[in-house]
Parts: C-alpha cells; sequence; structure tokens
C-alpha cells in the first residue's frame, strides 16, 4: 500500500498478479486537484470587480485530491472506495478528461465511454426520440451511428411507447435507463461508472451490471466504478482503491480494500484506534460458529416484543413506557425486576400494532403506565382500559418530572421489599444508567433522579434504609457530604463519567465481581448494544438482568469507541461465552459482529476456557 501525507500508514496490502504483457490504461501519476474558494459570497460582476480593484478579494485553497497516484492495466476492473466528499468523481472526472489537473498528469489509453452524470445534456422540453440523437451527439457519436443503434438503444431502456413524450414527463429512472443506454451503446476501451448502478429500480440496475459484466467478459473492457457499496465492489472488481478526503489511504486487491473501509473508512478516530482495529481484523484466532447473535423487531416497538420473548419474562405483570422518556424507562426497569414483569414501549398518542396484539393475545392482570401525559396520553390508558377490562392499570410518575419516589412507593404497597442498593442519579449520566441497567433489574434497586441536583425530598427518608447508595453524579452536582446527611450509615459508591467508553470501563470494573457470582467462573453472554440508539437502550435492562448479563456499548461510528470495546473484550477477566448484539444490521453489520467476536476470541480467558471445555 502507498503512504500519503496526513495519513498513517495502514500496513501493507496484496495487489493481484498482473499479467506481464498487459498494457497499462490509465496511468495517475502524482495527481493533485486544487480549488479556489472565495472568502466571501460575491453576487454580482460589480461586486467582484470592485473586491479585485480594492485587493479584497480573498481565496482559500481546497484539496480535492492531494498527491495521488496508481495505476490501472488492461482488463482491469478497478473500484474505487470513499465518502462523500472524499475525491472519487472528481479523480473521474480527471481520468476522463473532464477537469484538468492542478498537478501531476493522467494518462489514458484508448477510447473512453464515461457514465459519470447520467442525463447531463438532456433538453427535458423535447422528447425521448429527439434526446437520444441530441446525447448522442455530446458523446460524439454521428447521427448515422445513432440511427444504426437506435432501436438497441430503446430496447435496452424499455421506452419504445413513450418516444415522442417530453421528457420532463418522465421519471428520473427512465431518463437513467436512456443515459445508460445511449452511453453503453459502444464498446469502448475504458468504462468509467460512477455511482450509476444505485439509479433507477432494481431491476434496472441488475440490467445494467449484466452490461457492465458482458462489456468486461466479452470485450476485455477496463471498467473504473465508484461506488458506495462495499460488496458490489467487491463482487465486480479485482483491484481497488480508497480514497479519503483527496488522500490515498491503500490501493490492492479488492477484497482486502474492502475488508479495510469496512473497518475504518468514513469514520473519525485517531491514528492509534486505526492500529487497533486493524490489528484485530488480522489476528490468527478461531472464532467458533455461533457465538454471536442478535435480537430485533421490524420496528423499535417490535423489538420490545422480542426481547420479552427471549428473556422469558412473564405476562402477569406489563409495565408500559415512552421509549422516548429516558428517566421513566430506568425507573421502569428497577420496578420490572421488583415485579419480575414484562416491558413494553408504545407511542406518546397511540398504541402500536405490536402491544396490541400482545395485550389481545395475553391480557395481563396489572399494568403499570410510568409517566406523565407528556411521556403516554391518557387516551391511550383509555384505549388499554377497552383491551384488557380485567386488568388493573396504575400509573405512576405523573409529574413532568420523574423522580422515581412514586415507583419506589408502589414497591412497598406491593408487599415486595427492594435490594439493598438504591441509585441516586443525574438524569445527565445515561450512559452509565444503561450500564448498570443488569444490576438495577436483578438486585431490585431503585432509581432516584436528582432535581435541580438535589435529592427530592421524598427520597431523602427513603435512602435512609439502604446498605448501599451508588451515586451516579459528579462531586461538584452531589457532594458526598450530601449523601452522608441523609444515610450516614450507607455504603457510597459513586460512579460518573460523562462518556460510553468511560462508562465502560468504570461500572464493568465495578460489576465485574457480581457477574462473576451469578454465572460462576465464565458468564454466558454478554449484550452489545450502541450508546446512542436510546429507544433500545429503553429495553435493554430486564433483558440484560434476566439474561445475568453485562451490557457493554460500542458505537461503530466512531473508532475510538471500536477500538475500546475491541479492548474491553480482549481483556475481560470473566470473558462472555457469546455476543447477543441489540439491533439488526443497520445498526451492526455482519462485518462488525465478527470483529467484535475475534477481539472476544483473542482474550487469553476465552481461549483458556476453550480449551477446558474441549
Amino acid at each position: 500500500m502507498t503512504q500519503t501525507n496526513n495519513t498513517s500508514f495502514l500496513g501493507a496490502l496484496s495487489m493481484p498478479k498482473d499479467d506481464p504483457n498487459a498494457p497499462t490504461m490509465v496511468h495517475v501519476d502524482h495527481v493533485s486537484m486544487v480549488f479556489n474558494i472565495a472568502s466571501e459570497q460575491l453576487n454580482s460582476l460589480k461586486e467582484y470587480a470592485i473586491a479585485l480593484s480594492r485587493r479584497e478579494l480573498h481565496f482559500k485553497e481546497f484539496y480535492a485530491l492531494d498527491d495521488v497516484s496508481f495505476e490501472v492495466k488492461q482488463g482491469d476492473v478497478f473500484g474505487i472506495l470513499g465518502t462523500n466528499g472524499s475525491g472519487k468523481s472528481t479523480m473521474l472526472k480527471i481520468i476522463a478528461g473532464v477537469l484538468e489537473p492542478t498537478r501531476g498528469t493522467c494518462r489514458v489509453e484508448g477510447s473512453i465511454a464515461p457514465l459519470i452524470e447520467l442525463g447531463a445534456g438532456f433538453d427535458l422540453e423535447l422528447t425521448a426520440r429527439e434526446n437520444i440523437f441530441l446525447n448522442g451527439a455530446l458523446l460524439g457519436y454521428s447521427k448515422k451511428f445513432i440511427q444504426q443503434h437506435f432501436d438497441e438503444i430503446v430496447d435496452f431502456a424499455e421506452v419504445r411507447d413513450f418516444l415522442d413524450m417530453p421528457m420532463k414527463n418522465y421519471s428520473s429512472g427512465m431518463v437513467a435507463r436512456i443515459a445508460f443506454a445511449i452511453a453503453t451503446v459502444i464498446v469502448p476501451d475504458v468504462l468509467i461508472v460512477d455511482e450509476v448502478l444505485s439509479v433507477g429500480d432494481f431491476l434496472f440496475q441488475q440490467k445494467c451490471e449484466r452490461r457492465i459484466q458482458s462489456l468486461i467478459n466479452d470485450h476485455g473492457v477496463t471498467v473504473l466504478i465508484v461506488s458506495h457499496s462495499n460488496d458490489q465492489i467487491e463482487r465486480l472488481c479485482n483491484k481497488a482503491v480508497w480514497i479519503e478526503k483527496g488522500h490515498l489511504r491503500a490501493i490492492g486487491a479488492a477484497k482486502e480494500v474492502c475488508d479495510l473501509y469496512r473497518a475504518i473508512g468514513g469514520r473519525p478516530g485517531s491514528p492509534e484506534s486505526e492500529k487497533a482495529i486493524l490489528g484485530t481484523v488480522n489476528l490468527d484466532v478461531d472464532t467458533p460458529p455461533q457465538i454471536h447473535s442478535c435480537v430485533f423487531g421490524e420496528t423499535f416497538y417490535g423489538t420490545s416484543a422480542e426481547i420479552n420473548s427471549l428473556s422469558g419474562a412473564p405476562h402477569d405483570i406489563c409495565i408500559l413506557i415512552n421509549g422516548e422518556f429516558n428517566p421513566e424507562s430506568r425507573i421502569a426497569c428497577s420496578l420490572a425486576g421488583l415485579l419480575d414483569a414484562s416491558l413494553y414501549a408504545t407511542q406518546h398518542d397511540q398504541l402500536t400494532d405490536v402491544l396490541r396484539q400482545e395485550l389481545r393475545h395475553q391480557p395481563p392482570q396489572t399494568i403499570v403506565v410510568v409517566g406523565g401525559d407528556d411521556a403516554v396520553e391518557p387516551s391511550v390508558v383509555s384505549e388499554i382500559g377497552q383491551l384488557c377490562p380485567g386488568s388493573h392499570v396504575i400509573r405512576v410518575e405523573e409529574t413532568d418530572t420523574a423522580t422515581g419516589t412514586e415507583a419506589f412507593a408502589l414497591g412497598l404497597e406491593s408487599g415486595l421489599r427492594w435490594g439493598k442498593t438504591a441509585i441516586l442519579a443525574d438524569s445527565q449520566m445515561d450512559f452509565v444508567l444503561i450500564s448498570l441497567s443488569a444490576f438495577a433489574f436483578e438486585e431490585k434497586a431503585p432509581v432516584f433522579y436528582l432535581v435541580d441536583g438535589r435529592i427530592p425530598t421524598e427520597a431523602e427518608t427513603a435512602l435512609n434504609e439502604f446498605e448501599r447508595i451508588v451515586v451516579v453524579a459528579d462531586e461538584d452536582t452531589l457532594p458526598s457530604s450530601a449523601v452522608a446527611e441523609i444515610a450516614p450509615n450507607a455504603d457510597l459508591v459513586r460512579l460518573a463519567a460523562n462518556s460510553a467508553c468511560e462508562a465502560n470501563d468504570l461500572v464493568n470494573r465495578w460489576l465485574a465481581p457480581f457477574f462473576e457470582h451469578r454465572t460462576g467462573v465464565r458468564g454466558n453472554l454478554a449484550i452489545i448494544t450502541d450508546p446512542y440508539c436510546e429507544l433500545d437502550n429503553t429495553l435493554i435492562g430486564p433483558l440484560a438482568g434476566r439474561l445475568h448479563a453485562p451490557v457493554i456499548m460500542v458505537s461503530i461510528q466512531n473508532l475510538d469507541e471500536v477500538a475500546h470495546g475491541a479492548d474491553l473484550l480482549k481483556t475481560m477477566d470473566n470473558p462472555p461465552s457469546h455476543l447477543l448484539f441489540i439491533g439488526s444490521t443497520l445498526r451492526y453489520t455482519d462485518f462488525d459482529k465478527t470483529f467484535l467476536s475475534r477481539s472476544l476470541c483473542a482474550n487469553p480467558a476465552f481461549i483458556a476456557a476453550e480449551e477446558t471445555t474441549l
């Protein structure tokens, strides 16, 4: 791999072996493309002239490409990867001759068919028949050539019945069909494709891909493809290059570049995190089959039903929350532990279809609604009563600010005993509360929220009854002395963290003995969740509690957080044997799940446990 300016060295990638006799079709040699951006907006030529005469016209340079070099051999199918704004399309326009590079050279052998901007050059007031000749002329085709291939273009585009209709009445997909058919009617030496495989319906996309495959396989055309689809690049290409923010990051075999891009592409993070992630990707470890699974529904509200089913939650008592209200959700988690209840989320103004089906199928004896009218409207509570006329409906935490005191009182009224620990929390430290959710559920630890930095009056007497108080707030927000005044005999534990990574470390380290006591020498599973997906995390406590599972927060949007989560799995003294991911592949891709599983499998304690099992 080539190392370039302003990038960290990522390690060498292999390159497919070239035919020694294959000529170089595209040679990009130290190409830079610089655009001048005006420092202020000028709305007329007069303003421009005045600013120029006063020497007030200033520009700043923007490097769309910075010292990029690579070669494409005859017969290569060469993919270009990168996030939006990274210079991919600029690179193709330089190769196509549309742009002249600021520095460096680009040499292309043979004819080029550029599929860069489908539909450019059409006059939408003209008919499709007229536009075929117009666009063909713009691409350099003679009128005779278009006449000879007219039927081929029309048949491919499937627009024969609409040829004499003005193109302003066409859908964007129909316009794309015509543009692609015109551009590929000849067999070029070099075909340049810029995201055109992502337009139109899926049948048209398949048809375009078959046409390109025919040009590659039947005619040996050299192809350059820009696509945001890693799978498409990996499927079609033998080589690939990754360009990020104008810099060449990697070049090599398409599969290796795609794997690299999946691991670290397009996400912020330090060079150290990049290296750590790539080190994990390249680890030589065995990953047992079925080491990870996931739980999710068709919608967020369906996920709550799936979670209750997976955890074996009973149906006698159901707790209902609005998943967008975090304090109520954390309070409900503890209450669900005390009452051994299932937990469902609904919308604030109507019951979801999933919840209606659940309530009809097996009406609970008691339904507890946590939250005021802004969280769950009275009409929703009324509908619950109509669906479950034999159920007892209770509502708690109805005030504007949920404190946990009403839920605590309900627990006492039920005749059940809360655990030995209470949680006193600042609502701004939700990452810590997510990490604590399994503990709160299992230990039946009530959650009390501060109000304007003060302990609620109703909670002061209650806190004096607990052996341990976990303070989820920093010292400035809630001094230890203030807690000691109302609970002088309680053991005080402070768990304050401002980021998901800090909460992962702090809480899981504190909980390690707790989970070891619950699960023995080795844990059964750990739950992986995105700390920024608030809706899923409102449901995670009862699931984690019933499965005796620690919660590990990993956001794939930031490399530092990915590296941190991987390191945590590698170094846990009591590692799980299975990872359960919350969310579909839209949240965690197959690559993400495999990567974190590899991190777990690299843990020496995991390896030792596997060997003992065998």
